[in-house]
């Protein structure tokens, strides 16, 4: 049977990238984000690479749970069933802690922690009740080790892991499988819009990382498992 892939920051990037991995395998994908404009772009590209009824395009804020509620109803209206959950919305500030602004620290945490944790939250009943799902959360190498000028990110991304390694544990005699994947840097727009300069020969590609979310995708680790992908 196909599954059912919700990918969350599914417009460009990882996000994107791991969308076109899961569809050409034939499987039937959810994404969305807050700008319709992107979300359109983004059909167009998945379109061209399989079957337009296997691509279901929504707009909605992952920080807000009204619209992460319409999305799994939508979702759910749709397909009958949600069998990955991918939460890779994600979004940095590159620059020293003295300088990082209340908003833009909550904005961040809202994005990149808060929410995974609202997907999750919506998620893990539908999963429950089918009595099988895998949750993939993607943190990030920075999750594990801080690094100076990305306090914000980082401590999100340690977040991340930690709520992976929670819910895993609640979720144990379930059926559910729920990981994270820890990525190195990667050649996106999350990237370049930064100050950091890093040779783009260094970076990982979005294609690359999306390969190894499907293969965590599989469900053969036990969950709580995290997937380093650092070169």
């Amino acid at each position: 049977m196909k599954r059912v892939v919700m990918i969350t920051g599914s417009t460009r990037g990882i996000g994107l990238a791991t969308a076109a991995k899961f569809l050409i395998n034939g499987d039937r994908i959810v994404i969305f984000c807050r700008h319709r404009e992107h979300v359109l772009k983004a059909k167009e590209h998945l379109v061209s690479l399989g079957t337009s009824g296997n691509v279901l395009c929504l707009t909605g804020d992952v920080r807000k749970e009204q619209d992460v509620k319409k999305i799994v109803k939508q979702c759910l209206r749709h397909f009958g069933r949600i069998d990955l959950l991918i939460n890779n919305a994600g979004i940095a500030a590159y620059k020293p802690v003295e300088e990082t602004g209340e908003k833009e620290w909550d904005d961040i945490l809202d994005t990149n922690l808060k929410g995974t944790f609202l997907f999750i939250r919506e998620v893990v009943p539908v999963m429950k009740k089918q009595g099988s799902g895998i949750i993939i959360n993607i943190s990030s190498a920075l999750g594990e080790e801080g690094e100076a000028n990305f306090s914000a990110y980082s401590a999100s991304k340690f977040g991340v892991i930690g709520l992976t390694q929670v819910v895993a544990d609640e979720t144990k005699e379930s059926g559910l499988r729920v990981y994270a994947v820890l990525p190195w840097a990667a050649n996106t727009t999350l990237m370049s819009g930064s100050s950091l300069v890093i040779d783009p020969s260094e970076l990982l590609t979005p294609e690359y990382v999306a390969e190894r979310i499907f293969k965590a995708a599989g469900g053969k680790r036990k969950s709580g498992t995290l997937f380093k992908v650092y070169s």
